[in-house]
């Protein structure tokens, strides 16, 4: 008993070096890539407020960039939450992003939040909800109209965004994440979510490199509390009829293909509205895990194209 004790505390710190050494090599290549491929030729937008704090004592990673679009205001908001398996990432390499939807006349807040192994899912998921509930109470002082708000994200971006959904439905997940969702259900007009993660009880055994490490990292280390956490933080697991309307791509070559899937499916059983963009092998090659950001491929252009005409469609119903 006592060497299996030995044994597993070796291999946690041997996971855990690892997901630090592979966290300082990813962001040496993002901040490299974002410079010289994914942040080109962005589209104009009216103005930039960098590194806005969303929380009073904030750290470096609980800040957030607003982009305001040309033209007058109000504006309908969108959160943007980046993706990173929970571990890496950083909101500077979604710029592109953020002002294409800003240059069509969002007002958007990119947000960044704290980084595993070091912070777990409660201290992420409290994160990204301070950065919803910050944009939900600044909007208006940003010519933003509280009343249309949406929320973005890819891959673990897509999950905070579905999380803080489900926090507003259910005041029991909100207490015991400890989380505040200050939103009302009813400004939440809908939801993009870029090929997410659902199902933290299943995206261990996905196609995604190192994904037993990363979900370790998030959830913890401890068999039973994993099992807790996984069941607790799953936004599968919290879908009613009254979810928002949502936006899910994905493609058939994403390694975590079949979250969304999975995730659709248990929109469509409860009568959720929601579109599902699946891009083909075939047609759409170059779409692996974080083709929305490669800007220049087909897929991402398309991706892009039906999720404007999807928030179009929100705002009209809204009307």
């Amino acid at each position: 008993m006592e060497r299996m004790r030995v044994d597993r505390r070796g291999r946690y710190r041997y996971n855990q070096f690892l997901a630090w050494l592979i966290k300082i090599l990813w962001s040496a290549g993002e901040r490299l890539l974002r410079t010289l491929l994914l942040n080109r030729r962005a589209p104009e937008v009216g103005a930039v407020y960098r590194d806005v704090p969303y929380l009073p004592d904030a750290r470096r990673q609980q800040r957030l960039d607003v982009f305001l679009p040309p033209g007058d205001p109000p504006w309908p908001v969108m959160v943007y939450i980046h993706g990173g398996a929970n571990h890496f990432g950083d909101k500077r390499t979604y710029d592109r992003i953020c002002k294409t939807f800003a240059s069509k006349g969002f007002l958007v807040f990119n947000a960044n939040y704290r980084l595993s192994p070091r912070f777990k899912y409660r201290e992420q998921l409290c994160d990204t909800a301070a950065a919803v509930n910050y944009a939900f109470r600044h909007a208006p002082s940003y010519g933003g109209d509280t009343s249309r708000i949406f929320l973005a994200g890819d891959s673990a971006g897509a999950y905070h965004a579905a999380m803080y959904a489900a926090g507003i439905l259910h005041p029991s997940l909100a207490s015991s994440l400890g989380s505040e969702y200050v939103m009302p259900r009813e400004s939440l007009s809908g939801l993009l979510l870029f090929y997410g993660v659902f199902d933290l009880t299943t995206v261990g055994d996905s196609r995604f490199p190192f994904s037993p490490l990363f979900i370790t990292g998030f959830l913890g280390r401890d068999p039973e509390e994993f099992r807790k956490a996984a069941e607790l933080a799953s936004p599968i697991g919290w879908v009613t009829r009254d979810f928002p309307a949502c936006f899910l791509a994905t493609s058939e070559i994403d390694p975590l293909h079949s979250q969304t899937m999975a995730f659709a499916g248990r929109l469509a059983e409860e009568g959720v509205e929601h579109e599902l963009l699946v891009l083909g092998r075939r047609e759409f090659p170059l779409t692996y895990h974080g083709f929305l950001n490669f800007w220049f491929s087909r897929g991402s252009r398309l991706t892009v194209e039906r999720s404007l005409a999807f928030l179009e469609g929100c705002l009209k119903f809204r009307t």
